[in-house]
Order: C-alpha cells, then sequence, then structure tokens
C-alpha cells in the first residue's frame, strides 16, 4: 500500500469525516486480536529448530532495541538457537512491522513493538500497510512511565515552572520524540492536550538521534523512556521533572507525576509486546509466551529492568490481545478529540 499523509479535511469530531471512518474500520480490526488464534498444527520437530528473528521497527539503541536484545541473549542461551535482532525502522514502525505480517507463521520470525502499534491505525489512516488482524500477539514484555526530561539550560525545575515558561513562550518550546505513533510523541501529546502548553512536536526517525539533540539543546524537552533519561540525568547532562504514570514510579520516588506537578488526570505508561504472523500456530505461540515469560520472570532480567525504570509485564496471548484493543481504543478517542494527526 502506498504511504500517504493522514487527510486534514474534516474535523475529527464530524460522524462522516473520512479520518473516522477509518478510526472505527481500525478499532473493528482490533476486535479480532482477542479471539483470534490459527489452528493448531502438528510441528515437524521441536521450536525453534533454526534462528529466532525479532525485528524491532525502530533503529538500534532505542528502548525496543535494548528489550529485543535482552531477552534475545537469554532465550537464545535456552534455545541453543541464535537470536537475530532486526531493526527495520521507517514511518512510525510499519515498515517493520509489515515484514512480520508477511513473514513464514511459524514462530521464527516475530517483532518486538511498542504502543504504536495500536495507535498507528488511528494516527496514519489507510497509509498503513497491514491490519491488526493480521498480528498474533504473544505477550506483553514490559510497561512504565516515561519521564518529562528537560535540556540543563531550561530554566524550569519542576512541572509548574515549565508551564509557565510553556505560557509565556507559546510556540517556542519544541519536544522531541522517536517519531509519530510513538510513546514519546503521544505522551506529549496528551501534556498538551490536558495542560493547555503550546509546545511543538519534532518526530526524528529514533531515539537516539532525538536524545543526541536534546543532549545539544536543539530540543528543549522529551518525554523519554527512562532507559534513556535516567543515566543521563544521574550524570547531570539532563534534568528530569516528572514521571508521566497516575503513581509514582517505585524506581523513580523522588519525581512527582505529572498529575502533581500541575496537569490533573494526567496518566499514561508505554509498554511493549512481540506479536507474530498472524498464522502462527497456537501452540507454537503459547511456547513463545512462556519462553518469554520465564525469561521475563528471572531476577536477572527483573534487576536489569527496575534499574531501567520500567517492570516486567508478561501475559498470555488472550491477556495481550485483550491489552492491545484496549489501548487501540483508548488512543484513538484522545487522538480523535485531540485531531492529532501524523507529522
Amino acid at each position: 500500500m502506498t504511504f500517504r499523509p493522514l487527510s486534514t479535511r474534516g474535523g475529527p469530531g464530524r460522524a462522516s469525516s473520512p479520518v473516522r471512518r477509518r478510526a472505527v474500520a481500525a478499532l473493528a480490526a482490533v476486535a479480532p486480536l482477542v479471539l483470534h488464534a490459527a489452528p493448531a498444527v502438528a510441528q515437524g520437530g521441536a521450536y525453534p529448530s533454526r534462528p529466532v528473528r525479532v525485528v524491532v521497527p525502530y533503529p538500534p539503541g532505542g528502548p525496543n532495541d535494548i528489550l529485543a536484545r535482552m531477552l534475545g541473549a537469554r532465550l537464545g542461551d535456552g534455545w541453543n538457537q541464535p537470536v537475530v535482532i532486526d531493526n527495520r525502522p521507517g514511518a512510525g514502525g510499519n515498515i517493520g512491522t509489515v515484514t512480520v505480517t508477511r513473514a513464514n507463521p511459524d514462530g521464527h520470525t516475530v517483532v518486538l513493538h511498542a504502543m504504536a502499534v495500536a495507535v498507528n491505525p488511528t494516527l496514519y489512516g489507510d497509509a498503513v500497510p497491514y491490519k491488526l488482524s493480521e498480528l498474533a500477539p504473544v505477550t506483553l514484555v514490559a510497561r512504565g512511565p516515561l519521564v518529562m526530561t528537560v535540556h540543563p539550560s531550561v530554566p524550569a525545575n519542576s512541572v509548574k515552572e515549565f508551564l509557565a515558561l510553556a505560557r509565556a513562550r507559546p510556540g517556542s518550546i519544541n519536544y522531541g520524540s522517536g517519531g509519530n505513533g510513538s510513546s514519546l510523541h503521544l505522551a506529549g501529546e496528551l501534556f498538551k492536550a490536558q495542560s493547555g502548553a503550546a509546545i511543538t512536536h519534532i518526530p526524528y526517525k529514533g531515539s537516539a538521534d532525538m536524545i543526541n539533540d536534546l543532549l545539544g539543546g536543539r530540543i528543549s524537552v522529551v518525554f523519554a523512556s527512562p532507559l534513556n533519561a535516567v543515566p543521563l540525568a544521574r550524570q547531570g547532562k539532563l534534568r528530569m521533572l516528572a514521571v508521566t504514570s497516575a503513581r509514582r514510579a517505585s524506581a523513580l520516588p523522588e519525581l512527582p507525576t505529572l498529575a502533581e506537578g500541575g496537569v490533573p488526570g494526567y496518566d499514561m505508561e508505554a509498554w511493549f509486546a512481540v506479536l507474530a504472523p498472524a498464522a502462527t500456530p497456537r501452540t507454537i505461540v503459547a511456547q513463545l509466551s512462556k519462553q518469554i515469560g520465564a525469561a521475563l520472570r528471572s531476577p536477572e532480567v527483573q534487576e536489569r529492568l527496575a534499574a531501567l525504570g520500567i517492570e516486567a509485564a508478561p501475559t498470555t496471548p488472550e491477556q495481550a490481545a485483550e491489552y492491545i484493543q484496549r489501548e487501540a481504543a483508548r488512543w484513538d478517542r484522545i487522538l480523535r478529540t485531540a485531531g492529532v494527526k501524523a507529522d
């Protein structure tokens, strides 16, 4: 399918608008995820029987990449098979995702995606080259808050001070994200919608370039993954103001929530999931889910994730599908109400 911009005609609140029709169609496509599972088939040998490819639809260095490599190392040891991390960035994660929907559905190709997989059908509309029903959720991997992070030159030591600065300089403060549909983008748009702060979105092709520009002061604020923000803040290179979750993060108890800081009702967590081609046999999906869950429950992995400010969140395939459906519905409402489109 050819990529083309989301239509700007018609407001997001109009029942007959193309954006709304596409959003409704996208949500309809999500529903089969809860019930979808390919029939179980007999396998010709042990799984996995060859290297497993984990597609990361973002550049190296971001949270998806870090999680994929962490899991890949542990799973590869247990399988006695290599786990190949295949970074396929572009189009907000759509390019990497479509390669998985077209892969042989035998469990040897999966995608480790972020919440963009549930958001892109609304954000991109007809430009999304796949349907959610073409993917079989395997398990959630991790979830946790983002961190509102600013360059040290920004004259704000709290959310309230940042809001006062943004209101005094409307449109002059830029916030970066790892791309359209990324959790960082969504956190920024939710912040704008609920605080009234007129800050400008600057999308990047991945987290690494975004963080480099934040460190260089070329952008002022990022709603960053703790995986990126915490180490740099501890080195004094960035300043963390608040977490995006409704409650304070256990790994960062000193940081207030955005709601405490002056944005009432703000609540947003980033999440990551593994998905396989839809026709992957149930037996393999279930086995892969259990194996990833075992890796995530290991004290070593949990300790590493906690140090990075996120928590392991293993689920069954059915629980993962239901969670993705809820998130798709929630963000569809938020994005249409705010009139957010792909930049």
